[in-house]
């Protein structure tokens, strides 16, 4: 079936009506869709690098991190995605966007407690394509939406004076609902003209993930440091409850279907895997004027082939290299705003490790972004800022009937950190 969807995808079904949906990627078909970045946006601006932390931003991807915040940290981010789909014979347009992460880091005495939801994957498509037969054409829909969330409990130690360990421990939730329906049209001009039929595959996901991380700080001189990070999680499994509705389907007098059978089957507790994944980061430079890092980050995907059977398609598995950082000229300027702007910019390549048609889905990222600190008064800046990111891309080829995603993006961020819960020791 999937030969079919992306041999000959006509992309006529992908519309803006995916723009809450946070994708309308094709290639979200696949698994339970397509994972999201699960880091701060200004953390994307450069290159997403789990290696960088500072005591002003929370850096989800890398638990360890916490232990460098200083005082209580609020984050939150959305984005803003439009992406050029086109093939061998069609070009189609399409937007989305989400909100990104909620997450908020505290200290507790020696420790340093995070919590946060944000999403974990996406699921968002609507695929026609079309094949003759004499007089008449066999068309087909394919549609899938929903998504997973990722709700997490942080905590970081800082062991010694360049060394902290941290761990998160996440609930990943959510629904999805996919459909394939085949009729027969007459002439192609997509009029049924009789019954057709349809399978409606409704998931409901449910499971634990960890992600652990050891961060390493070692000064050069006064004015520079070497950055290490580490991070692993293991591979663990959701509990997936499927129903499937196998269903006799007629046209209505809007173009649209009407199931007038079903039969229905359910399959409680399946398991579907999260593969072992881990990163390595190594970078160079002073938290408070510059940083510069390189991270290699490696899923074992290829262990997908022992849950997903697809007629043309496997996995390999994932990797990702990532180069990035940020430049602030003076973040203690009391005359020039513009000195305490923090300046960002970073890359990143990726093999995804889904193979369709023998071809490798890659992709390569481009990010550039600002960091503006809130004033606290006319002469002072407090330690909040707002972060804003643009990004371009481009995911897939057109070789052997596949789609290229080409996309660009607009990504905000507010980083709130202030001193609570401290004793006042005068009213």
């Amino acid at each position: 079936m999937i030969k079919k969807i992306i041999l000959g995808v006509a992309l006529a079904g992908i519309s803006n009506t995916y723009a809450q949906q946070g994708t309308a990627s094709p290639y979200s078909y696949y698994g339970f869709g397509e994972k999201q970045f699960r880091g701060s946006n200004e953390i994307k601006s450069m290159g997403s690098l789990a290696v960088f932390s500072d005591s002003l931003h929370m850096n989800t991807l890398n638990p360890a991190s916490y232990a460098k915040l200083q005082a209580t940290t609020f984050s939150l981010g959305a984005s803003y995605k439009s992406t050029n789909l086109s093939n061998a014979n069609s070009k189609e347009k399409t937007t989305s966007g989400s909100f990104d992460y909620l997450a908020l880091a505290f200290p507790a005495g020696d420790f340093r407690v995070a919590v946060g939801i944000m999403p974990y994957s996406f699921v968002g498509y609507n695929i026609q394509n079309t094949s003759k037969s004499g007089n008449f054409t066999q068309a087909n829909q394919f549609i899938g939406e929903g998504g997973l969330n990722r709700t997490f409990l942080g905590l970081s130690y800082k062991i010694s004076k360049n060394l902290s360990i941290g761990v998160d421990g996440a609930y990943i939730f959510g629904d999805t609902e996919t459909s394939a329906t085949t009729f027969i049209t007459d002439n192609g001009d997509g009029v049924p003209l009789d019954r057709g039929s349809r399978l409606r595959n409704k998931n409901n996901y449910s499971g634990l993930a960890i992600n652990a991380a050891v961060n390493y700080e070692q000064p050069l001189n006064k004015k520079m440091s070497l950055f290490a990070t580490a991070t692993f999680s293991p591979e663990m499994k959701l509990k997936n409850d499927q129903e499937s509705i196998l269903a006799t389907v007629k046209a209505d007098s809007n173009l649209g279907f009407v199931e007038i059978d079903s039969r229905i089957t359910t399959d409680y507790d399946e398991k579907i895997l999260l593969p072992m994944n881990y990163s390595i980061g190594l970078g160079i430079g002073n938290h408070l004027k510059w940083f510069v890092g390189a991270e290699y980050t490696a899923t074992q995907t290829s262990k997908y082939n022992n849950f997903y059977n697809y007629s043309n398609a496997r996995y390999n598995d994932y990797m990702k290299i990532g180069l990035g950082g940020f430049y602030t000229p003076k973040y203690n300027s009391f005359e020039n705003y513009f000195q305490k702007i923090s300046y960002r910019a970073g890359i990143n390549y990726e093999n995804t490790g889904l193979v369709i048609n023998n071809e490798e889905i890659k992709g390569y990222n481009a990010n550039i972004g600002i960091g503006l600190p809130v004033p606290f008064s006319k002469t002072m800046m407090s330690n909040s800022n707002i972060n804003i990111g643009f990004e371009y891309g481009q995911k897939g080829n057109t070789n052997m009937g596949l789609i290229k995603e080409n996309y660009y993006g607009v990504h905000v961020g507010f980083s709130f950190s202030d001193v609570w819960f401290k004793r006042r020791k005068f009213n």
